[in-house]
């Protein structure tokens, strides 16, 4: 299971795991195994192999209920998106080299906002290729791709007669030699404080806000310098509108997986679509083609670089969002001296590092407070939630948690070594076009989503646990890895 590339849904009911030419979606049954559901591959060329893996979720407001999806990332830089049955819905070749990573940034869960908060939420989908070029995908476009060509395929059309193209935009990350992982940090909130470049490759201690109105933040970490923060205030022409292909779609589509689209976004009133005689006659739309060339790459300015000449930072994990996609606090990475470095990515400074952790892979685990120590909830604000930073070292087997910010261990455990962990999924994509109360209605009607991040560990030969943070009754606050049936499997 090593080999395996892993990307888990919200609460880990569905699994998706890909070695080089294959890929296989299971999902968790009555009895607590993991069972197969589909398979796909994609792979059209010689030598063509899947790099980079990603458990997609999808709102669907026409039941408030999630779908997933599957992301593949190939050495070709082919980017391809399947539906839980391994049927391919749509494909495009970004760049010629490999997909390294494949990231999700949306909104927070439900459980974090207030009933009067008015949100104005964004989305995306990062991709990583070699030579550091980073693709944006714009969330909600790409949401309107798969709802069109996933209703085409329910209503018995070929998905492959089909020609979508989603927005994105196109980075090159020139002021580092080595990009090894990426994160999206979205655009500026109109109170965020992004350090200065410091052009002595050191930290930055400064607060000075660069920018109010980024339009896209990313932080890149590798080699030569070993982190450094992107922005850009620049309003850089999408390769694609996603605006005019929406209107495009909800005008022309006749499909009866979009009766929805006109009464979501207020287009028409639900009373029209009432008095509609008889069922719709599905239609194929002719949308323009995916682009047959590769688009340039934009340089995007550095604000800030931390370097360590005998340093390259392999891996970074950002912490869950606290009220906004665009607001989060910490980081963790994991380099090639065995470190790991906890940040604050708001002042661009280092809180933390640890020691003596080779290989090691990083996750977050959230828990409310009230839940933990049996207190009351809170009902005039949302429950306070607590932080958790998962390390674990592959080489050595051993699995510790921290609570955050500060640093405070509680808990270390011998897990053995050559397990995975992987970081669960949190809100399906679309969360940004639904409203706080539609969203809580579907968290509500038992859905995996609208809960708290966590993480699963994988053995090699299968087995499944989920770290859940629990309470010692006798002594000091703790933590436990929970080895519940309902969680173990072998697959």
């Amino acid at each position: 299971m090593n080999s395996f590339l892993i990307s888990s849904s919200a609460c880990g009911r569905t699994l998706v795991l890909a070695y080089k030419t294959k890929f296989v979606i299971v999902q968790l049954n009555n009895e607590g195994e993991y069972s197969a559901l589909s398979q796909g591959s994609g792979c059209q060329q010689p030598g063509e192999e899947i790099t980079a893996i990603l458990c997609l979720p999808l709102f669907v407001p026409s039941t408030r209920l999630t779908q997933n999806y599957v992301m593949c990332g190939y050495n070709t830089g082919w980017i391809r998106v399947f539906s839980e049955n391994g049927v391919l819905l749509t494909e495009q070749q970004l760049e010629i080299t490999p997909v390294l990573t494949i990231k999700i940034r949306t909104p927070p869960p439900i459980s974090k906002i207030t009933n009067q908060k008015s949100l104005h939420e964004d989305e995306d989908i990062t991709i990583l290729f070699k030579e550091n070029r980073v693709v944006s995908i714009d969330g909600q476009s790409l949401w309107m791709v798969l709802r069109v060509c996933d209703g085409q395929r329910e209503s018995g059309i070929d998905a492959s007669r089909m020609h979508t193209a989603f927005t994105y935009k196109k980075w090159e990350l020139q002021q580092q030699d080595e990009v090894n992982d990426i994160v999206s940090l979205g655009p500026s909130p109109t109170y965020s404080q992004i350090p200065f470049i410091d052009h002595s490759n050191t930290i930055s201690t400064s607060t000075t806000s660069m920018s109010k109105m980024a339009t896209s933040r990313y932080i890149g970490v590798g080699a030569h310098p070993m982190l450094t923060y992107y922005a850009t205030s620049e309003s850089t022409r999408p390769l694609m509108s996603a605006a005019s292909m929406a209107s495009y779609v909800v005008s022309r589509v006749a499909s009866p997986v979009f009766s929805f689209a006109k009464s979501w976004w207020g287009s028409s009133n639900s009373q029209e679509n009432q008095n509609r005689s008889g069922p719709p006659t599905p239609f194929v739309p002719q949308m323009r083609r995916p682009p047959s060339h590769i688009e340039p790459a934009t340089p995007i300015p550095a604000t800030l670089s931390v370097n360590d000449s005998y340093r390259k930072i392999n891996h970074i994990a950002i912490c869950p969002p606290s009220r906004s996609a665009q607001h989060h606090a910490l980081a963790a990475t994991a380099d090639g001296l065995g470190r790991v470095i906890l940040w604050d990515i708001v002042e661009g400074e280092m809180i933390r590092m640890w020691k003596g952790v080779r290989d090691a892979v990083c996750g977050w685990v959230e828990a409310f407070e009230h839940e933990l120590y049996g207190l009351e909830k809170p009902k005039s604000s949302p429950p306070k939630v607590l932080l958790f930073l998962i390390i674990y070292s592959s080489k050595r087997g051993f699995l510790k948690v921290f609570q955050m910010r500060h640093g405070k261990q509680v808990g270390a455990y011998h897990v053995g070594s050559g397990w995975q962990l992987v970081p669960c999924c949190r809100e399906p994509l679309g969360s940004s076009m639904v409203s706080v109360e539609r969203r809580r209605k579907s968290s509500s009607q038992q859905s995996e989503y609208g809960g708290l991040s966590n993480c699963m560990l994988v053995s090699p030969d299968g087995e499944v646990r989920k770290v859940k943070i629990i309470l010692k009754e006798t002594k000091p606050f703790n933590d436990e890895l929970d080895t519940k049936q309902q969680t173990d499997s072998k697959e």
